[in-house]
C-alpha cells in the first residue's frame, strides 16, 4: 500500500494516494509493525509537505518521530526532528 500510494502521488492521483497512505498505516498500526508504521508517516509528511499542506505533513512528521522513539530508532527520531524544525524556522520567517 505504501508503494502504491508513492506511485500514485507521482501520477497525480492524490486521492488514490491520500487513502493508500492512510491505509498503509492503519495496516502498520493495526499489526504492530511500528517502523513501518513510522516509514509510512514520514513518506504521508513527505508527500503533503510537497502537496504544500503544511498542517497535514506537520502531523504526519510527529507521528512518525513518535514511532520511530517508540521503536528505539534515535537516528531516525533525530532526522523526523530536523523535518519538524524547518517547520518552526518556517513560522519565525513569516
Amino acid at each position: 500500500e505504501l508503494l502504491q500510494a508513492e506511485l500514485h502521488g507521482l501520477g497525480a492521483r492524490h486521492n488514490d494516494s491520500e487513502e493508500l497512505f492512510h491505509a498503509s498505516i492503519a495496516s502498520a498500526k493495526k499489526s504492530k509493525f511500528i517502523h513501518e508504521q513510522g516509514l509510512a508517516c514520514e513518506r504521508a509528511g513527505l508527500y503533503y509537505k510537497k502537496m504544500g499542506r503544511e498542517q497535514n505533513a506537520l502531523d504526519y512528521f510527529q507521528q512518525a518521530h513518535a514511532c520511530y522513539k517508540e521503536w528505539g530508532s534515535t537516528v531516525k527520531a533525530a532526522s523526523i526532528e530536523r523535518e519538524l524544525d524547518s517547520f518552526n524556522s518556517n513560522d519565525n520567517n513569516l
